[in-house]
């Protein structure tokens, strides 16, 4: 017996340094694992790309990390934007015209709106504005009803109603 007992101290004191070596390997993977994401995030957020990171730890177990380098709504503005570039690609001459006519007019209404947000009319202006922004409203929807052809006869009806102002 005493032989088994002298036995039992030499493996505790075995696995004391099997569990410092893992302590150790542990510490070692979180430092270099997180110089591995410090890096990561640069490339990121200096190449706007998504970069995925897998990282084995010590024990085995696969650590995944997926770092996004551009925010949602620019990757959603991205993706609008190459939908409605193929849609302008398909569009004729006079639909692209009348297209661009359309977007500058709501440009127009949007920045009138923001720069109304700045700094509060006084209350009879309010009521001149309201009108003005009465008629672009309707401008705006009989243009819409005009670009509903989209064809030669929207241009030239276009053209005929601007006489007629």
């Amino acid at each position: 017996m005493a032989a088994a007992g002298a036995a039992a101290p030499v493996v505790t004191g075995q696995q004391q340094q099997q569990q410092q070596q893992v302590e150790e390997a542990l510490a070692l993977f979180a430092s270099k694992h997180a110089e591995l994401l410090c890096e990561a995030r640069g490339v990121a957020r200096e190449h706007g790309v998504t970069v995925r990171t897998v990282a084995f730890r010590p024990d085995g177990k696969a650590v995944a990390h997926e770092l996004i380098g551009v925010a949602r709504e620019e990757r959603l503005r991205g993706m609008v934007g190459r939908a409605v570039a193929r849609d302008v690609s398909a569009m004729g001459p006079r639909e692209v015209a009348a297209h661009q006519r359309q977007l500058h007019a709501l440009r127009a209404v949007v920045l009138r709106e923001l720069q109304a947000k700045k700094k509060p009319p006084p209350p009879a202006a309010a009521a001149k504005d309201d009108d003005a922004g009465a008629k672009t409203k309707r401008a705006l929807e009989q243009r819409e009803t005009d670009g509903a052809g989209a064809g030669a006869g929207a241009a030239e009806s276009n053209k005929s109603r601007r006489t007629d102002y």
